[in-house]
């Protein structure tokens, strides 16, 4: 059914004057062609943005199919295979996040009504509204004009109700149809396109390159991108239109189902093509880390703003033989992990003391043990026998939500008690004592990682933990700068000696952190689970190559194109990455 939302057009008429209008896009422009329809007259070239979601279609699956236009496409393409989905993989979340540019956590839509779930720890709380890339781009630049082709009727009446004009149909062959002729006759700024077969073909037989009815749809629906990039270079003012082509998937699949936060479920494609770009496919690079947050209420079990499926960290018996995780075991040891910091309160510089990777019972005075402690903006290694403690501080870390590799060690250095700390593989800080006993660094407490719940800290820690260590003895700095510079161990290492602990934190098995050390103890976990799949920010990472993409990103992608201004207070999460490529497409 067709809908038209703005009933007014406005008609701008040169006759025999030439104007000079400010604009961010630099180009050579072509001679003039006037038409006589919707397609507008203007000469300078404007930048126009076709938006295609092919429903369902997992991004591993499609690099297997490779069907023939999608392979055009690439081409002159920035794209991926390996995008990632949010957790809530139903069909209203993840259109909402693409069309919303926050993630699920933040705008709580998860069906057809389009209307926020309530939070569970906070019933009366309304929750904030994330409104469509449509009702932005109509608030802050009425002159765009935008269209919808869906199969949704939710998606045309409810999330992009702000259109211009919006269209739902009931077949993909109507969806192609409609699309080419609004290509035709109309002239978007913003095209939205879904398509629907690929899902409903994973839904009946599978959602996997495998499963012939699968393959079947995506060579059909990309039979109808053909066709309609045929239409839009077809158009009578496509010298002087930029386009930016843009086909993704709201989501994945596995077996017949969707929904759930599996990687097939959560693995998608995305492709921006533009006749000036290069081809380069980005590579993902994805970090698997545990997410734990917490703070201290005597007997709460959950943290208002974080829901219930996260780490609160352990409090449970040590196991006999975690004593190889001791300073005391050896007299030396090494602990280093990857973290990434997440602000609490929108703040990443809280005052906590909380501690969140280690072996001790308490934080003040001398307690035994050992620990790395979040205070404000920056990290502490704390060390203690009982009766003396050393603290030596590491600067800030992680203070803008990146990923960061930290170390610490522990030895005799000329016969005295030396502690030293690393960030990304260089040292950031050292302290000695020459009273400290480290056959006494020992607790019965067991090993923790995440929020330590029995250690009252007043305020909550919200942070992400993967790829961890530990080794009886004090590492060299050369080994500790090599593994900072890579995620995880070769299976070769793993036999190591003097490695007593490696945890990926990629998930739980019965319940537990595995141990991929052979013999050693595994570490129990406490709470429900919450793997968090992001993107690699280590220093290592070539920023230009290494992009994960989600479907956030894809409001701020259409956006930057645009050349729209997103306000700070919408409190985006999309990032935008193609204006690391401008040399491509902006002429001197």
């Amino acid at each position: 059914m067709k809908r038209k939302y703005s009933l007014t057009k406005l008609v701008l008429i040169a006759l025999g004057a030439v104007f000079t209008l400010a604009s961010c896009t630099k180009y050579a422009n072509p001679a003039a062609v006037y038409e006589d329809y919707d397609q507008g007259v203007d000469q300078t070239v404007k930048r126009r943005v076709l938006f295609i979601s092919i429903d369902g279609a997992v991004g591993l699956e499609m690099k297997k199919i490779m069907p023939t236009n999608i392979a055009e496409l690439l081409k002159t393409s920035k794209y991926s295979f390996e995008a990632i989905a949010n957790e809530n993989t139903k069909d209203a979340a993840t259109w909402t996040s693409m069309m919303s540019g926050v993630t699920q956590d933040k705008h709580q839509i998860e069906d057809d009504s389009y209307i926020p779930k309530p939070d569970e720890n906070d019933p009366h709380h309304n929750a904030s509204g994330y409104p469509s890339i449509l009702y932005r781009i109509s608030t802050i630049s009425p002159m765009t004009k935008t269209y919808v082709v869906a199969r949704d009727q939710a998606i045309t009446t409810k999330l992009l109700v702000s259109a211009d004009e919006a269209t739902d149909v009931n077949t993909d062959e109507e969806v192609k149809n409609k699309v080419i002729d609004l290509l035709g006759k109309k002239n978007p700024g913003l095209a939205v396109v879904q398509f629907k077969d690929v899902l409903q073909a994973g839904i009946a037989g599978g959602f996997s390159a495998g499963n012939a009815g699968y393959v079947d749809a995506v060579k059909k629906v990309d039979g109808y991108i053909g066709e309609i990039m045929k239409a839009l270079k077809a158009r009578k003012n496509y010298p002087y239109e930029d386009w930016l082509v843009i086909v993704t998937s709201n989501h994945g699949g596995t077996d017949k189902v969707y929904g759930g936060d599996s990687y097939a479920e959560r693995n998608i494609f995305a492709i921006f093509q533009n006749n000036n770009f290069k081809q380069l496919e980005l590579k993902a690079d994805i970090m698997k880390s545990m997410r734990f947050y917490g703070f201290y209420d005597a007997g709460q079990t959950s943290f208002a703003g974080y829901g219930p499926n996260a780490f609160r960290g352990r409090n449970n018996p040590v196991l006999a033989n975690e004593s190889i995780y001791e300073v005391a075991k050896t007299g030396e040891l090494t602990v280093e992990a990857k973290i990434k910091m997440n602000p609490v309160d929108g703040k990443f510089d809280y005052a906590s003391n909380a501690p969140f990777l280690g072996k001790n019972a308490a934080r003040t005075g001398s307690t035994a043990g050992w620990a790395f402690f979040k205070s404000g903006s920056a990290l502490t290694f704390f060390v203690a026998d009982g009766s003396t403690n050393v603290q030596p501080g590491m600067g800030p870390v992680s203070s803008v939500g990146e990923w960061t590799h930290i170390a610490a060690t522990v030895a005799k250095v000329n016969n005295v008690p030396t502690v030293k700390v690393y960030v990304n593989g260089l040292k950031t800080g050292e302290a000695t004592s020459t009273t400290m006993n480290l056959n006494n660094v020992t607790s019965a407490t067991g090993l923790t990682f995440g929020y330590f719940p029995y250690i009252f800290s007043g305020l909550a820690v919200d942070m992400q933990l993967c790829d961890v260590h530990i080794y009886n003895k004090a590492m060299d700095e050369a080994t500790l700068k090599k593994n900072a510079n890579r995620v995880g161990i070769p299976d070769a290492e793993l036999t190591n000696p003097n490695l007593v602990g490696y945890w990926p934190m990629d998930g739980l098995v019965n319940n537990s952190f595995i141990n991929k050390v052979a013999g050693n103890p595994s570490i129990a976990a406490q709470g429900s689970s919450r793997l968090i799949l992001s993107g690699n920010t280590l220093p290592f990472v070539d920023a230009n190559n290494t992009v994960l993409i989600q479907p956030a990103d894809m409001f701020t992608q259409i956006f930057y194109w645009l050349e729209l201004q997103a306000h700070k207070d919408w409190n985006l999460d999309g990032q935008v990455f193609l204006n690391k490529y401008e040399i491509e497409f902006l002429k001197p």
